[in-house]
Parts: C-alpha cells; structure tokens; sequence
C-alpha cells in the first residue's frame, strides 16, 4: 500500500510558467502599444505652421477679461423651400459677439438681419437642415447675413458662433 502512495502523479509546473509568460507578454504588448501610439500621434497643428495660413483657421482667440455679448432673437416661422410638401421650420437662437460694443450693433441693425436671415432660411429645404452639416452650415449662414448688414469684412471676427436654442421642423 505504501507503494501505491509514492507513486502519485506531481502537478506539472510547465502550466503555470506558460500562463505567467503569456501574461507578461501582454501586458508589455498593451504598454508598447499604448506608448507608441502617444509618441505618433504628434501636436494638433498650430495656426500660421505647417502650410496652414492662419487666416484660414476658424477658431477665434477671446480676451479672457471681455465676456461675449450674446445678442437673443426672436423666433423665426417660415416655409421650407419644399416642392414636394409644405414644411416649415421654426428656429430661436442668440449671435455670440466678442463685446458689448458689438452687441449694441447688431441690436440697431436688428430688422436688416433678419431680413436677410428670413431670406436664407425660406431658401433652405428641409433635406438640407435635417443633418448636424445643415444646422452647422445654417450657422454660418446666419453669421454672413449679419456681417453683411453690418457691412464688415468676411474675415472680421468679431461676430462669433450662432447658437440654436430651439430648432423645429416640420
């Protein structure tokens, strides 16, 4: 009987190394990875470097001490330039400025701008605003109108972001 307990099988010990290597393995795989990844990712390009012009950035540089005027309009209700049916669209929204100076303006060129904002929004078919592109573009459009009626320059900056608070379709 004394023979049959000696004989017992030992664990083999090959498994446990095995999974230890594996487990190293990845985890210098991860870290290598994750490592080459920060290293080649490189810096967001800098205005006025690499080829890029800085007047073709959109990003404007605030003053931190002047606070942004924000310049609230009514709501617009028109008729969607849809042949197919009638839609309208309903849209609020404020026109960010870099000051109060700015504001003022926009206040007392108040009718012109929305004239001309009427004007693009009843051009615009809804296929055309469903999508973020066609809001971000309307945006933009609205950002023209104004600098249009205030008569600045296409490249002055200091009309800054349109923002939608209510954008109603239907």
């Amino acid at each position: 009987m004394s023979a049959t307990l000696e004989a017992a099988p030992a664990k083999p010990a090959g498994k446990k190394k095995l999974i230890l290597i594996a487990g190293v393995s990845v985890a210098i795989l991860a870290g290598g990875g994750g490592g080459a990844f920060f290293m080649l990712k490189g810096k967001p390009a800098e205005p006025g470097k690499d080829g890029v012009p800085a007047a073709t950035t959109t990003e404007h540089k605030r003053d931190p001490k002047v606070k942004p005027t924000f310049v609230p309009f009514e709501s617009f209700t028109v008729n969607l330039n849809d042949k197919e049916s009638e839609r309208y669209a309903q849209i609020v929204f404020s026109l960010e400025t870099v000051d109060a100076a700015t504001g003022d303006q926009v206040k007392a060129q108040m009718p012109a701008i929305r004239g001309r904002v009427l004007m693009t929004l009843s051009s615009k078919t809804a296929a055309e605003l469903l999508g973020r592109e066609g809001k971000e573009k309307l945006a933009l459009d609205i950002v023209a109108d104004a600098r249009k009626s205030l008569n600045l320059p296409e490249t002055d900056k200091t009309l800054i972001e349109v923002h939608f608070s209510q954008f109603v379709m239907q």
